[in-house]
């Protein structure tokens, strides 16, 4: 880690976890994955410093912890972009054109399924299937679903996403 990651992680603010284990009736092993999942919807993905929290007050080993974090796919242990690609591979999106789309997607942001590219704009994952192959190909980025995607619409759809919004300029009366 550089000193910049550094000081990231001790700047880390623990309270959201600690609010999510004293909302649950007990902290044990029962309530694990649901734990879990509410804080990485807070923090997008399980800080390393929040699972040592967790790991603490339910009393598990660092292998038990990570044998259950590592086995679910949707729990993430590095910090996601800013937009998920999920990608659909069941048959009808990779015959009628997933893959070129994945190759699309990996000759401009250099990025393969589980990766997330240099600028944290974007994570890309593959579905088995995402339940709409009357509309294949299809992907979900962000909360936005595409359908029918013609992989030569692939840059243009991802040239939708921004690191940062466009503010408009403020106009100032004279």
């Amino acid at each position: 880690m550089d000193n910049a990651e550094n000081a990231v992680a001790e700047e880390l603010d623990l309270a959201p976890v600690r609010e999510i284990l004293d909302g649950y009736p007990s902290i044990s092993r029962g309530y694990l994955i649901p734990i879990l999942q509410d804080v990485q919807a807070h923090y997008r993905f399980l800080p390393e410093e929040a699972l040592e929290m967790i790991m603490e007050e339910i009393g598990l080993s660092k292998a038990q912890l990570f044998g259950v974090v590592s086995f679910y796919q949707q729990l993430r242990t590095t910090e996601p972009g800013k937009y998920i690609i999920k990608l659909c591979f069941g048959t009808a999106c990779f015959v009628k054109g997933a893959d070129i789309i994945g190759d699309k997607i990996h000759e401009k942001h250099h990025i393969k399924p589980g990766e997330t590219d240099a600028t944290k704009l974007f994570t890309l994952e593959t579905a088995s299937c995402l339940g709409n192959c009357g509309a294949a190909p299809m992907a979900l980025i962000g909360d936005d679903t595409y359908n029918t995607i013609d992989p030569e619409n692939t840059f243009e759809i991802l040239g939708r996403y921004k690191l940062v919004e466009d503010v408009p300029e403020e106009t100032t009366a004279e």
